[in-house]
């Protein structure tokens, strides 16, 4: 009977490895600079429209923040990702240096208060 739940445990235990392990993969496959939603390519990719400035409208991190690019109807939101230790403020304006660009290093997914799943990119200046 001993030998039964000694067998019994070490199966309970595998199985729950075996997942923890999947999980672990899973999570460490999707880099995300901390930010749940967060996915950054492997590669930077194409520059996101701008005129010459962002809006910030909301800070999730002191270095993310969502913002938004031009005037109804060609408005762009976007994750703006600081690594310079800048941090944002609401309603802060950010200028597009001349030769820059807002260039998307990835995709950033959310909920809407009222439940409306959105994806934006997720760009820095450079």
């Amino acid at each position: 009977m001993k030998n039964l739940l000694v067998f019994i445990g070490g199966l309970v235990a595998g199985i729950l490895a075996t997942f923890l392990f999947l999980y672990l993969i899973s999570v460490a496959d999707k880099p995300n600079d901390g930010l749940i939603g967060l996915t950054k390519f492997l590669e930077k990719g194409e520059c996101i429209p701008t005129k010459t400035e962002l809006e910030i409208f909301q800070v999730l991190e002191p270095n993310m923040a969502l913002a938004e690019t031009g005037n109804y109807p060609d408005r762009i939101m976007v994750l703006l990702v600081n690594y310079d230790g800048k941090s944002y403020y609401d309603n802060q304006k950010i200028i597009v240096p001349a030769k820059k660009c807002a260039r998307q290093i990835g995709t950033y997914q959310y909920r809407t208060r009222i439940g409306i799943d959105k994806t934006v990119p997720a760009v820095v200046i450079e």
